[in-house]
């Protein structure tokens, strides 16, 4: 069975644990014999263990566990979410997947709904049943499910967004030749390819497909270097056409390597936009599209690189009314 665990309040500071308890502990089958056994400081000692901050750490768990012993303006869902998260961001940095929000919907109660807050399989909260038409804390708490659902699938998987594959993935996409492409990747860090030796941007006679783009030489036997790009459409972010030739003439680059950067971990970074697209789809499937706008100020709020979330999912939203 799940156990939510509700010690009483000087439990904190008169149990330790030791191996033998761990291991009870995770066979405990009714709430006293955790209570016994000290779920807590196997909480504490796997997943927390931020010893500078164990009295806020505590304070905040018992808030969780217990918030009848708080206002009821501060058991509000959304408020409730707020301080499971301040307890995730203090977790150790490879565990913090295991801090989850869940949400219950019931079928047979298309006007209910519920959510609760597990660390790895330790239920800590279930909240009752509760009606949708309640001010907007469903929309919300979506919005913060799924911003952590998006964070510990990030960080599962950033060694497939780094810069590298990044730039990889701008240079296929920058030309249709494939020549070309080889050559960008061969001169990735020549400086003759820098903003302050470029010349011009020029259209090709015979296609709208392709441009050209001239940086000066320093070579007495070479006047310039030249690169055929590509200048079809860029609907899903790919680096060429508009996007390419904005990023040439205006951002500040000392080679191609710095050029094909340009935008990493950005609204731009198609890689980024792709992996966080799922997570998109997810919170509509929750909330509906038209709800979207409500929940903006949260989804710009979950900071990814130097975007957020509302970013990347490229939503067009109004402008919160509060």
């Amino acid at each position: 069975m799940e156990i939510i665990y509700r010690p009483p309040g000087n439990y904190f500071n008169t149990t330790r644990l030791n191996l033998r308890r761990i291991s009870r502990v995770m066979k405990a089958t009714s709430l006293q014999e955790a209570t016994e056994m000290g779920l807590f400081d196997k909480i504490f000692d796997k997943f927390l263990r931020n010893g500078d901050k164990r009295n806020r750490i505590i304070e905040l768990y018992q808030q969780l566990t217990e918030p009848d012993s708080c206002e009821s303006s501060e058991n509000t869902p959304i408020k409730m979410a707020s301080k499971f998260n301040k307890l995730r961001e203090m977790a150790n940095e490879d565990y913090k997947h295991d801090f989850q929000i869940a949400i219950h919907q019931d079928m047979e109660q298309p006007d209910r709904w519920s959510y609760s807050f597990s660390i790895e399989k330790h239920l800590i909260y279930q909240s009752e049943p509760l009606d949708y038409r309640y001010e907007n804390n469903f929309n919300e708490l979506c919005a913060l499910k799924i911003g952590n659902d998006f964070e510990n699938d990030f960080d599962e998987c950033k060694e497939h967004l780094s810069q590298e594959n990044f730039i990889a993935s701008r240079i296929q996409t920058m030309s249709d030749n494939k020549s070309v492409i080889e050559k960008i990747h061969k001169e990735l860090d020549n400086p003759n390819y820098a903003k302050d030796k470029l010349l011009g941007l020029f259209d090709a006679e015979n296609s709208d497909d392709i441009f050209f783009v001239h940086f000066k030489s320093d070579a007495p036997e070479l006047s310039r270097h030249v690169l055929e790009l590509s200048n079809r459409g860029n609907e899903n972010g790919e680096f060429r056409g508009g996007l390419l030739k904005k990023a040439i003439q205006e951002s500040h680059y000392k080679n191609l390597r710095e050029l094909c950067s340009h935008g990493f971990m950005t609204k731009d970074d198609s890689l980024l936009v792709y992996f966080s697209t799922p997570h998109k789809f997810n919170l509509i499937n929750y909330i509906g599209k038209d709800n979207l706008g409500s929940i903006q100020h949260i989804l710009r709020n979950k900071k990814v690189g130097n975007t957020n979330l509302c970013e990347l999912f490229k939503l067009d939203l109004p402008e919160r009314v509060s």
